[in-house]
């Protein structure tokens, strides 16, 4: 009688696990989603920003570089938003030192800072997301579904100059 007991204990046990690693896995697949959206936004507000920088840019080619950088930002897809955003970094590398201190760049600079705390915040949850799906149990139970193993975004997001301390201060000798 005991053992029945035990076997129904355990059988329950394991019920009740399962059902809690599947809501948690569509907790954690809802996250990354908000995260992803998150993300898709600050990415967008970047690539807008970029395009104002390059309207206040003299005519040229870091200009034009600058604007249809961040135009293949807008117009980008999942599959190479990546690598389009990498391009957007780096024609922001080369235009914004042009423009060190124009207020323009307070925009970009808040669009900048956002896209590397979205981008924090997604990886994170894709992580916490991997963890949980590359259990044993979870994937022999397939409790995740149909649905793709979540993918980290790395963008190379290193600051474009814009901050404060990276621009140019009066010398306190000519004042």
């Amino acid at each position: 009688m005991t053992q029945v007991l035990l076997a129904i204990a355990a059988v329950t046990l394991l019920v009740l696990y399962v059902t809690w690693t599947a809501g948690r896995l569509d907790r954690l697949h809802a996250r990354v989603d908000a995260a992803a959206a998150a993300l898709d936004a600050a990415l967008v507000r970047r690539a807008a920003a970029a395009r104002a920088v390059a309207t206040h840019l003299s005519p040229g080619p870091d200009a034009d570089a600058l604007t249809r950088a961040a135009d293949d930002a807008l117009e980008a897809g999942p599959d190479v938003r990546e690598g389009v955003e990498n391009d957007l970094s780096r024609a922001l590398r080369t235009a914004v030192p042009l423009l060190a201190t124009d207020p323009v760049l307070v925009e970009l600079e808040t669009a900048a800072t956002r896209v590397g705390l979205a981008r924090s915040f997604h990886n994170a949850a894709v992580r916490d997301t991997r963890a949980v799906r590359l259990r044993r149990l979870p994937r022999a139970l397939r409790l995740a579904g149909h649905r793709d193993l979540p993918e980290f975004f790395e963008i190379d997001d290193t600051r474009t100059g814009t901050s404060a301390a990276s621009r140019p201060r009066p010398d306190p000798a000519s004042t």
